[in-house]
């Protein structure tokens, strides 16, 4: 039986129902591996939990590995040669006093007088970003290239003899490091001859000349040598020269010779560092053949050094009061004084009798209690001056001091009786015959 009531679309047809199923079975297969990622992209945008978790590879650093402080690595210097490189090194550390081996910030570098805090000439390098160039203010900018594994590792080097600190500082560092004291000293091998005094006119043959010395950055040179060599076809003769302190705050040494050797010569004055100063000047003497001298002071030249001593002494005295009227200091000042010069002279006299002969750096490291005092060189040179100590150029040309050879006897009084019984009666008659009136 048939009615006439039909569906308002139509009969479901099994085409059309599997395409719909195999149609939503595709869209699930589609959709349902996105979810774990879009939930992932939602959870890295939403949340910094991943944070420390990412790779190292990936540049993030862990907050763990920031540095809380910088502190010096290894000894502190606390003494310098003028010109010459000193290393310094600073480290990053963390919280837990590790170093810090990601650390690396750009920051500065000051060298500066101790007295004033002015600028200084100097020179800065880095063992890995090359050469620092200094600033129009006179510091250094150290770059972030500079620190290696947390540490930066820094050579300076101070173009004057004066006491200078090295600081480091800069906005990103997390504290700032103490600072660097340096005492720097005479470069003693590398000297300057200028300022010439001759008291006599030299002549061909001879000539007695005060030279004034300094370093290469023109600072005096207390207890540097000089190399005074005289030679000729038949000789050559070598003779050390100690240079002392001269008037008005400067250094100097003469250079005394004569020659009465037929044969032409010459005269060369060279530093330690065998770089020649002086010469070669021609000597030439036409007359009577007679052993060539060497160089030597004479005494007259002994006794002007001497009072350029005491000069440089009193100069140097009136500088460090300033140049004003000030009470005089109480003897005991005078007595200490003299007190360490005896004292200083006699420790060099036994570390150099125990030793044999010994270099100025080979006595200043025998020094106890270290560090040894900044007189050693003025003491030494005194020494030389007045013949205690002897000089001779070791291996490299470097001076050697040993100690003078010196008359071994003793000198003996012995008393003749005789002798003194008849003094004493001379004596007598003549107090008797003074106390007898005239007539």
């Amino acid at each position: 039986m048939t009615t006439g009531v039909r569906p308002l679309f139509g009969g479901p047809r099994p085409r059309t129902v599997l395409l719909v199923v195999v149609g939503f079975a595709l869209l699930a297969t589609a959709v349902v591996p996105l979810g774990p990622l879009v939930g992932s992209s939602a959870h890295l945008a939403g949340g910094p939990s991943l944070v420390p978790h990412v790779s190292p590879r990936d540049g993030v650093v862990a907050t763990a590995g920031l540095a809380t402080s910088i502190g010096e690595l290894g000894p502190v210097p606390t003494e310098a040669t003028a010109g010459v490189p000193v290393a310094i090194a600073w480290q990053a550390l963390d919280a837990t006093g590790a170093r810090a081996t990601t650390f690396a910030v750009g920051c500065e570098l000051a060298v500066a007088a101790s007295a004033n805090g002015s600028s200084v000439l100097a020179w800065v390098n880095s063992s890995t970003a090359g050469p620092l160039v200094p600033s129009p203010n006179g510091t250094f900018s150290v770059p972030s290239a500079a620190w290696d594994a947390g540490v930066l590792n820094l050579t300076v080097s101070v173009g004057s003899a004066v006491p200078v600190t090295v600081r480091l500082f800069g906005p990103l560092l997390p504290s700032l490091p103490a600072p660097v004291a340096l005492t720097v000293r005479p470069d003693l091998y590398h000297l300057e001859l200028y300022g010439p005094v001759t008291p006599t006119p030299p002549t061909a043959s001879s000539n007695d000349t005060f030279w004034h010395v300094r370093d290469r950055f023109g600072d005096p040179t207390p207890g540097a040598l000089l190399v005074v060599e005289v030679a000729n076809a038949s000789s050559e003769s070598r003779t050390l020269v100690p240079v002392t302190w001269a008037a008005g705050g400067t250094t100097g040494a003469w250079v005394n010779y004569s020659s009465r050797d037929p044969t032409n010569g010459t005269l060369t004055v060279e530093d330690l560092a065998h770089t020649t100063l002086l010469g070669p000047v021609p000597v030439s003497t036409p007359g009577a053949a007679a052993p060539s001298s060497t160089p030597s002071l004479s005494p007259l030249a002994l006794v002007a050094v001497a009072l350029l001593v005491v000069g440089a002494v009193v100069g140097m005295a009136a500088l460090l009061l300033g140049g004003r009227a000030r009470p005089s200091p109480p003897r005991t000042d005078g007595e200490e004084e003299l007190r360490r010069l005896a004292e200083g002279r006699a420790t060099v006299v036994e570390l150099v009798r125990r030793a044999g002969a010994l270099a100025l750096p080979d006595i200043e490291a025998a020094w106890e209690p270290p560090p040894a005092p900044p007189a050693v060189a003025d003491w030494v040179a005194s020494l030389v001056t007045d013949g205690t100590l002897t000089v001779t150029l070791g291996e490299g040309g470097q001076a050697r001091f040993a100690l003078a050879e010196r008359p071994s006897g003793k000198p003996r009084v012995t008393l003749d009786e005789e002798a003194l019984e008849r003094g004493i009666a001379r004596r007598d008659a003549a107090v008797e015959g003074a106390d007898e009136e005239p007539p």
